[in-house]
């Protein structure tokens, strides 16, 4: 496993980017095929992915819909943990700052917690198509940090304190031709592409709760999250309240403002 910066001055990736300080991410590379200590550890999230799955999704093995399902939740949960491992390792880097919770329900998502006063964060995955740097810099086709459904919103009530963002290229291998006016794009399995050498996971930066009831950095978008793992909301979208890539926090600020907790018990 190793670990090094990946630094994006988003107006080379396009000219009319709406970000314009450099977006510092970490990179993390595994090499499934020659390091054993890769191999074991990526076959343990598989796993435990796996059985995760197994637990938000019941009904899949009998259910043609549901197993069609379960197959987008089995990735899902597997790039979950893999993305809350890789955080907690990164944040833990200074001193030893967060720990993983406890899972209240199979499909909540992932969850860390600063350890000196308890505060929450969420750990949320995507898997751009066109890559990093077009997900994190394109003028109109950004991605953003995902928060909470935006009819949960209670004045005073914080849903989670900080939002983090991990993101996985999963590219387009081909396309089938459906017919004439129809191409369905073929995409890359994330279990496939782990187990080959030089397979990366992006930890991307993230949001707080201010960012994220403030307008000025927050908007409402009506989508799917592309790691949903409730097998109900992946037919329909909801309205979340999101940070645009745009105005996030990179990955260096939000490390030094959840390590900046441990002074505050």
């Amino acid at each position: 496993m190793l670990i090094s910066p990946y630094i994006l001055t988003c107006a080379r990736a396009d000219p009319k980017t709406k970000r314009n300080t450099p977006f510092r991410a970490i990179k993390y590379t595994f090499n499934y095929s020659t390091d054993e200590s890769d191999r074991l550890l990526l076959n343990n999230f598989i796993k435990k992915g796996e059985a995760l799955a197994a637990k938000v999704n019941p009904g899949a093995a009998n259910d043609g819909r549901q197993k069609r399902d379960g197959k987008k939740i089995r990735q899902n949960c597997i790039a979950g943990l893999l993305a809350e491992y890789l955080w907690k390792d990164f944040l833990n880097r200074k001193k030893i700052t967060v720990e993983e919770t406890e899972m209240e329900a199979a499909s909540t998502q992932i969850d860390l917690r600063v350890i000196a006063n308890g505060k929450k964060i969420e750990v949320r995955s995507s898997f751009p198509r066109n890559g990093i740097d077009f997900a994190i810099c394109h003028s109109t086709k950004e991605f953003d940090v995902l928060g909470f459904y935006s009819n949960d919103y209670k004045p005073g009530e914080i849903k989670k304190d900080y939002y983090l963002r991990t993101l996985f290229h999963l590219a387009v291998e081909r396309y089938w031709e459906k017919d004439a006016q129809t191409r369905i794009p073929i995409v890359e399995k994330l279990e496939e592409k782990m187990k080959k050498d030089g397979f990366e996971v992006f930890l991307t930066g993230g949001a707080d709760w201010k960012m994220m009831i403030d307008d000025a950095f927050s908007q409402e978008k009506h989508l799917i999250p592309e790691d949903e793992m409730s097998p109900s909301r992946l037919q329909s979208k909801s309205s979340y309240r999101v940070v645009p890539f745009s105005k996030a926090l990179d990955t260096y600020d939000i490390f030094e403002r959840i390590n900046a907790e441990q002074k505050e018990i």
